[in-house]
């Protein structure tokens, strides 16, 4: 099934704004992780907390519609 530009926007958007609360808030604690200062389930419920807050769009192939903004844009993940 081939991606729309729409779908391939959503992924997109949803894969900077992870990225982005990535760095915010579970990287942090894969420093603590790394440190021995909390557990890898810590650290693996904050990333989950982050994927439930933005979902990537369902029915939606993510690399395909990555390829797609890459092909449009030059993007580079």
């Amino acid at each position: 099934m081939a991606v729309t530009i729409e779908q391939a926007q959503a992924v997109h958007s949803a894969y900077i704004q992870r990225q982005y609360y990535y760095q915010k808030k579970s990287d942090p604690l894969m420093v603590k992780f790394n440190l021995g200062n909390i557990t890898k389930e810590d650290w693996e419920a904050k990333r989950q907390e982050v994927k439930d807050l933005i979902p990537y769009p369902e029915g939606v192939d993510k690399q395909e519609a990555l390829d797609l903004i890459t092909e449009l844009t030059g993007w580079t993940p």
